[in-house]
């Protein structure tokens, strides 16, 4: 029996969910990918202090919520569940959002027009996107690993995308977390991510934090124009 893809996709997401809150350092990590989307907003100019409301599309165990309350932020988390990305509209009010992140969802939409418009019209003049994604030209051998992978991106074509839906300050940086900015900027700034730090952050072997963090993906962040 063939299973429809919107059926996979929530089958999937489900899964995802239920064995990330059996994974005990979720916290940590929602604290460091909060810490990076602070270090990263300044390179495009956005402020990132308290009172902002912050939207996570794709929230699945909201496992930044509470790296978002102690930053005070008003937090609101979306899930596939409660909006169909492709097609829905976001239950929020156009101009409403600080600041939107979407970790690892960008890759599962067929068609990114209608998420990212509709990201678009919830931010605020000046408010910040915040995406991550396989960088296929580094992991392209995995990246159809899982079923329901159906869009690739580069670097390039990220930040091409958000550019073409009337974002402005678009830059893309290596999915590393927790880094000093220097790992973050230059030309080859996604080879030194990979090559440079060959361990993982949760690799089992004891490596030096020196080594830690290889990065096969990519961040796009752009902000809203204020007019």
């Amino acid at each position: 029996m063939k299973m429809h893809r919107s059926n996979l996709k929530t089958a999937y997401l489900h899964a995802k969910t239920v064995a990330d809150q059996l994974a005990p350092e979720r916290q940590d990590l929602g604290n460091r990918e909060i810490q990076t989307l602070k270090l990263l907003s300044k390179e495009i100019g956005v402020d990132t202090g308290p009172g902002a409301t912050f939207l996570d599309l794709g929230c699945a165990d909201r496992f930044l919520k509470p790296a978002c309350d102690a930053q005070g932020w008003n937090y609101v988390g979306l899930d596939y569940a409660d909006v169909d990305f492709e097609v829905g509209k976001l239950p929020l009010e156009e101009g409403s959002v600080d600041i939107a992140i979407s970790l690892a969802v960008i890759e599962h939409l067929r068609e990114p027009e209608n998420f990212i418009s509709e990201i678009f019209r919830c931010l605020k003049p000046g408010g910040l996107i915040y995406l991550s994604t396989p960088n296929f030209q580094l992991d392209w051998k995995n990246f159809y690993n899982d079923p329901t992978h159906v869009r690739p991106y580069t670097p390039d074509s990220l930040a091409e995308m958000l550019k073409l839906y009337g974002f402005e300050s678009t830059m893309t940086f290596p999915g590393l977390r927790c880094k000093n900015i220097h790992w973050y900027l230059g030309k080859y700034r996604f080879l030194k991510a990979y090559y440079l730090l060959p361990f993982r952050n949760d690799t089992r072997f004891p490596v030096p934090a020196l080594f830690r963090g290889h990065a096969r993906s990519i961040f796009g962040l752009a902000r809203k124009p204020l007019k």
